[in-house]
């Protein structure tokens, strides 16, 4: 599993790792946050939703941006660990190489 807090960027990644390094900056990266492509990233207010309606949102989000900005990958499945009491909210994302 990737936290945002562990995010090391390797200049020199290639094959699986670059298209893995990519995804995490894709996900760790907010919305609106990168000059010239205020798109890159994900949007950031989904988390105020509430819990069902933000799980349905972000799988969307990710599907879309990692479809846009990293096409050699696919979302295979996402799910989400956490719970609404507290309001943590964990997505865990599958990714499958396109071929």
């Amino acid at each position: 599993m990737i936290n945002a807090s562990d995010v090391q960027i390797d200049f020199n990644a290639s094959g699986n790792n670059e298209i893995l390094q990519n995804i995490q900056v894709i996900l760790t990266t907010p919305a609106g946050t990168v000059p010239f492509d205020r798109d890159f990233g994900i949007d950031m207010s989904i988390l105020d939703a509430p819990i069902g309606v933000a799980k349905a949102k972000l799988t969307v989000e990710y599907t879309k941006k990692i479809k846009k900005y990293e096409p050699r990958a696919k979302v295979e499945k996402v799910s989400f660990t956490g719970d609404a009491v507290s309001g943590v909210l964990i997505p865990q994302v599958v990714i499958g190489l396109v071929s």
